[in-house]
């Protein structure tokens, strides 16, 4: 008899492998699995919760939710974590303002149960409650003056301010320092605008205007005073870019967002750095946006050489990006926060400028 050829061979093995595959049970082999190197994009990210005893990782960032559904989480404000966890501080509404420290560890808003400042280590679950006497703060939507802290998160400062009721604005009163851990208030002098604490004190500006003609700003004095209220620096400045400017870290340089208006509306320009020795524009940084996109407003210093910024997209998304001093880099910071349900009335007419956002939003550790 002739051997079979090796066709024939072939084709009996497929049987016999076709015939296994077959009878075989359906669990003697598991079944494959994909496995995903991050987490999983299908899987719903925790809700917001009260936040009880210490935060496991330092707060990046707080905002004001847009909804209505009754629930707590959309009473409060939402912290959210360097790791994405979220949560709300027990008594602190939305309605108030809030301020984060700049290393994340650190809150402070006004508590509705003391009806007094709160501030909340972060780190350790612990809470301190600032003196009675110290005024309630108003809606910086409305034009108040949100509680800043210091550099080093030892200084909180908050305002005296009070509601006109003819035109339901804030008007400006006096600013306060308190001393977070022994709770002692330094009242400072009225007629200055905070501009941001710096290593040396807090920076303020006053703007002088010429006659009564609205708009025309002639000269702007820059003062930093020191948390014992002691002028510790001192220049004079150009007007229209005092009237906005956040001082750096060192307080040696000013940052201003430069506009200019044309036929079309505001065309943004770049980032004025103004050197308070001398009062007058070292440089202009162009930073390297996206097509369409502008910076509208100067949230902070974030050492010497980077500065947060919020930006505006060509059809008004908000964002926020790290922009870099030495070479105009434009890094987005990933910032998730709600879009309001109306965009305010600015954002609909292009001649009309943005009108900032820190109302809803607060920035902590950023990197």
């Amino acid at each position: 008899m002739r051997a079979p050829g090796p066709w024939t061979c072939a084709a009996a093995a497929l049987a016999v492998v076709a015939a296994l595959w077959v009878t075989a049970p359906a669990w003697s082999e598991p079944p494959v699995r994909f496995v995903r190197t991050g987490a999983d994009p299908l899987a719903p990210a925790p809700g917001p919760r009260e936040l009880r005893g210490p935060a496991p990782a330092p707060v990046r960032y707080a905002y004001r939710p847009v909804c209505g559904d009754g629930t707590e989480a959309c009473e409060h404000w939402i912290l959210v974590s360097t790791r994405g966890e979220r949560w709300w501080l027990p008594y602190g509404f939305g309605d108030g303002p809030l301020a984060l420290s700049r290393d994340g560890t650190r809150a402070a808003y006004w508590h509705r149960k003391e009806w007094r400042y709160a501030v909340v280590d972060l780190a350790r679950g612990t809470t301190t409650f600032l003196p009675e006497d110290l005024p309630r703060p108003h809606d910086p939507g409305a034009g108040g003056q949100a509680p800043l802290f210091s550099l080093d998160g030892r200084y909180l400062l908050v305002a005296e301010e009070r509601i006109d009721v003819d035109t339901a604005t804030v008007v400006p009163g006096p600013l306060r320092v308190v001393d977070v851990a022994h709770g002692g208030v330094r009242r400072l002098p009225r007629g200055e605008r905070a501009a941001g604490w710096t290593g040396r004190g807090l920076a303020l500006v006053t703007v002088e205007r010429a006659g009564r003609s609205p708009g025309h700003v002639t000269s702007g004095s820059y003062v930093v005073r020191s948390p014992d209220g002691a002028v510790v620096g001192r220049a004079e400045l150009t007007g229209g870019l005092a009237a906005k400017a956040v001082p750096s870290p060192s307080g040696e340089t000013l940052a201003t967002v430069a506009t200019e208006l044309t036929p079309a509306g505001p065309a943004f320009r770049g980032v004025v750095l103004t050197g308070t020795r001398t009062g007058r524009p070292a440089r202009t940084v162009v930073p390297r946006l996206p097509a369409g996109w502008r910076v509208d407003r100067i949230a902070r210093w974030e050492g010497e050489d980077a500065l947060v910024a919020e930006t505006r997209g060509p059809h008004h998304e908000l964002a926020y990006h790290l922009l870099g001093l030495t070479d105009g880099s434009a890094s987005p910071l990933g910032l998730d926060v709600p879009p309001p349900d109306d965009p305010p009335t600015a954002l609909l007419d292009p001649s009309l400028t943005a009108p900032p956002d820190d109302t809803r939003l607060v920035i902590g550790r950023v990197r």
